[in-house]
């Protein structure tokens, strides 16, 4: 085990990385920071990595990521590791459902496990008087679940009403199929739920078999803020098991411009999620995407809330994202609309994208962009469990720790004629993918798009 100690100032998240796109490191790269940091990298030969910020706070965070999530699963497995994540804090370590309940209430914090398409991780926000408890939660939720047949049984039924919940919210089933239909069959377009079929008949020797693979020390990522001390983690994480399963790379990604429509009878609104092409997370030009992103419907003072919200009163929301993925990337842009006014809203949707593709954001717009994403960045790291995050996203994506001054400097440099020419290329028309969900004979797309429909 080795370790490298530097100094270093306080990180923040990227505005841009998104967790539920968060590519696989670096295998087990030892992170050198700054002199002058209050900072430390450790990474274990061969068995993970460990980054500690150590701050005098209150409040401590840690959190344990590993690299293994939804997209990394067969079709046959669909659904597992967020199966896998309900059961990882219910019994673990020889503590009981009730022992764990008491102990996550008695933290008095954060105590939170989640699944995205390429990590599963464990996380916690507790007084740092607490944070050895909460670590030891944390890696024995990881490394040492219990799986009974009761618990599996009972939590299959919990996700069962998850999916029940997502089918019911039409916003989340035009997203859904928007990046089916631009990414097909490829694995980061499949639900992190996965497949209700699969999840439904998974057994507990399926659950253990897959756990034993996947979850292991040299697959894992562990960062930890606020008064810690270097041995505090060592020493716990050094006894771990290991992952049986090598790297887990994802095929590329094909882009298919097609568009999906759903009817359904209970809806009065018409939701529209369209996408196109983005860049993968470890591009050099994200940070122009990002700013083009924020001018485009990242804010009040975006050009799509502006126009479609301000000025026509069509919608109620109206926005824009971007997803970052190991191998792909998309841009979002999606907004709801009273049935009657869906045509209108289509149709001032596409005069701004065009607008925009066609160079015409004044220079003031993209100053605009560029200060909300610097204040972003100074609220993003307010916090002990935000710098958490913001270590794992940069480290998972980037295979680097946060920097403020660096994130700061990449969106100050992004130029207006750097955005313009990143919307020309991004906001192509022919490449749009997407999906409609609404009434009947509501959910349509106009025209010029009929084509595309599957």
């Amino acid at each position: 085990m080795q370790s490298i100690f530097a100094e270093g100032r306080g990180t923040c998240p990227r505005f841009f990385v998104c967790s539920a796109f968060h590519r696989q490191a670096p295998q087990f790269p030892v992170v050198v920071s700054q002199a002058g940091d209050l900072y430390t990298s450790t990474s274990m030969e061969g068995e993970g990595t460990v980054i500690v910020e150590r701050c005098e706070t209150p409040t401590a965070a840690v959190g344990l990521w590993v690299r293994s999530g939804s997209a990394h699963e067969s079709k046959e497995l669909a659904g597992i590791t967020h199966l896998l994540e309900h059961l990882l804090l219910r019994r673990c370590g020889g503590r009981t459902p009730e022992t764990i309940a008491e102990l996550i209430d008695s933290l008095g914090g954060d105590v939170n496990a989640y699944t995205t398409r390429e990590t599963c991780a464990v996380v916690a926000h507790v007084p740092a008087t607490r944070r050895q408890e909460a670590l030891e939660l944390v890696l024995d939720a990881i490394f040492h679940p219990t799986f009974t047949e009761e618990d599996v049984r009972l939590e299959q039924k919990v996700v069962a009403a998850e999916f029940d919940l997502y089918r019911d919210s039409p916003a989340e089933t035009a997203a859904e199929k928007a990046l089916s239909a631009c990414w097909g069959d490829h694995p980061l377009a499949r639900p992190i739920l996965g497949d209700p079929s699969v999840v439904g008949s998974l057994s507990r020797e399926a659950l253990f078999s897959f756990h034993r693979a996947r979850f292991g020390r040299n697959r894992a990522l562990v960062v930890a803020v606020g008064p810690w001390e270097e041995a505090e983690l060592e020493e716990l994480l050094s006894s771990k098991p290991q992952a049986l399963d090598g790297d887990l790379p994802l095929p590329p990604a094909v882009w298919q411009p097609r568009l999906t429509a759903e009817e359904r009878a209970s809806l009065e609104q018409v939701y529209v999620h369209v996408v196109f092409p983005g860049l993968p997370e470890d591009s050099p030009e994200l940070p122009v995407l990002e700013v083009l992103n924020q001018v485009l419907g990242g804010g009040a003072a975006s050009r799509l809330f502006r126009t479609l919200r301000d000025q026509l009163g069509l919608v109620y929301e109206v926005g824009s994202s971007l997803l970052a993925a190991q191998v792909a990337g998309a841009l979002e842009v999606s907004f709801s609309a009273p049935a009657g006014r869906g045509q209108q809203a289509w149709d001032a949707l596409l005069s701004v994208l065009e607008d925009v593709a066609s160079g015409r954001l004044s220079d003031r717009e993209v100053e605009l962009a560029k200060q909300a994403l610097t204040a972003s960045i100074v609220l993003g790291a307010s916090s002990p469990d935000a710098l958490m995050e913001a270590h794992a996203g940069e480290f998972l994506s980037r295979g680097r720790r946060f920097s403020q001054k660096e994130v700061e400097a990449e969106i100050r440099e992004v130029s207006p004629e750097q955005v313009r020419a990143m919307a020309a290329r991004v906001l192509d028309l022919s490449l749009l993918a997407g999906a409609v969900c609404g009434p009947p004979g509501q959910a349509v797309v106009p025209p010029v798009l009929a084509r595309r429909v599957a």
